[in-house]
């Protein structure tokens, strides 16, 4: 004994077999009393007709389609395009600039479709990914050639007129002009009311007529002082150092520019002239057998007068072997900055003693040794 079996056809089926778009070959695996009961209820009314009767409107363009093979083929062609096109739009950075970039060509394409084909207008903005209000928003753009920017001065009324960008135009390609910036060029004819819109609107309008931004030609970085061996270079500078109860000291560092070492340093409470500059070099000498040396040896100050009077005279009366010579920092004979006496002063004053003041003037000259 075999069981029956009542097929059960998906509600599409009765659809196309309604509106005859299945072939006849999936007509005949119908049983004809099926099909009779379909064609029965085919006029028949039904309740809540008005929901898919959009739809319907939309299937009898679907069903002409379909009955048209080469127009049915040709639609699939543009929708596999189409997708193609979505994909590298997704992809794609600044999307909005791209469609508003292409916006002359999207129009002119969907224009030509739907002269061509029965498809409407959304469908085929569809295609491009477009709403059907971007369409008529940039097919209505009346494209102006005399502007800058190539927009009616009738639709978009708050741009400048041409005779405005005329004068900006000639402004940016005067000779006197060349080498300017824009800021300067804005204010200059701000002041002389050749212009009356804003600093943005008038470099945006500059820069599309041809406005080239000066090259700033950077000068060479100059190399700092470089000494090639010890003793050959030797920085000096004084800086001041308040105490509670010892009053300011004048402390002074002697470092070698090869080793970038404290060689000597002192201190007083006292005036720090060029005596005192003297005798700290006299004993750095003396400490380090300098006046035995062959080669020249070169100290870097700064113009103070502590670095004058009987510096300069011990210096100039030098009977020693080497050759000693006082140099200036930032003259025409050496323009570079004493560096390396300033930077040891900030590592003292900043990175060791921190903001700390000392009490006595032997609680500083200990801090003093402790720091060399």
């Amino acid at each position: 004994m075999t069981e029956s079996y009542k097929r059960n056809y998906h509600p599409l089926i009765i659809f196309l077999y309604t509106y005859n778009m299945l072939s006849q070959q999936q007509v005949n695996s119908i049983p004809k009393r099926t099909q009779q009961y379909w064609t029965q209820h085919r006029y028949k009314a039904y309740d809540f007709e008005h929901w898919v009767k959009p739809y319907l409107t939309e299937f009898e363009n679907i069903q002409k389609i379909h009955e048209r093979i080469i127009l049915k083929k040709t639609i699939q062609f543009i929708f596999k395009i189409s997708d193609g096109y979505h994909q590298i739009l997704k992809q794609a950075s600044n999307t909005k600039q791209l469609l508003k970039k292409n916006a002359k060509h999207i129009v002119t394409s969907i224009v030509a479709i739907t002269v061509l084909s029965k498809v409407t207008i959304k469908r085929a903005c569809t295609f491009y990914g477009v709403s059907s209000d971007w369409y008529y928003r940039e097919k209505r753009k009346i494209n102006c050639s005399l502007q800058v920017f190539n927009r009616c001065y009738k639709q978009q009324p708050t741009q400048l007129t041409f005779n405005e960008a005329l004068t900006i135009e000639r402004i940016v390609k005067h000779p006197k002009n060349f080498g300017k910036t824009l800021v300067t060029l804005y204010y200059d004819a701000l002041t002389k009311q050749l212009v009356s819109c804003g600093k943005s609107t008038f470099s945006k309008y500059a820069k599309a007529l041809g406005y080239n931004k000066p090259k700033k030609f950077k000068t060479p970085q100059r190399k700092g002082l470089r000494a090639m061996r010890i003793f050959e270079w030797l920085h000096v500078d004084i800086t001041y150092v308040p105490t509670l109860e010892g009053g300011m000291q004048k402390v002074a560092f002697v470092k070698d520019n090869y080793s970038k070492a404290i060689l000597h340093y002192a201190s007083t409470s006292g005036k720090a002239g060029s005596k005192f500059i003297t005798k700290l070099f006299q004993e750095t000498f003396e400490m380090y057998d300098l006046y035995d040396k062959q080669k020249p040896i070169h100290i870097l100050t700064d113009g103070g007068p502590e670095n004058k009077g009987a510096f300069t005279s011990w210096i100039n009366n030098f009977n020693a072997p080497p050759i000693v010579s006082k140099i200036t920092a930032r003259t025409v004979e050496f323009p570079f900055a004493n560096n390396m006496a300033e930077s040891t002063h900030h590592i003292y004053k900043n990175e060791f003693l921190r903001g700390l003041i000392s009490r006595t003037a032997k609680i500083h000259l200990a801090n003093l040794k402790r720091f060399v």
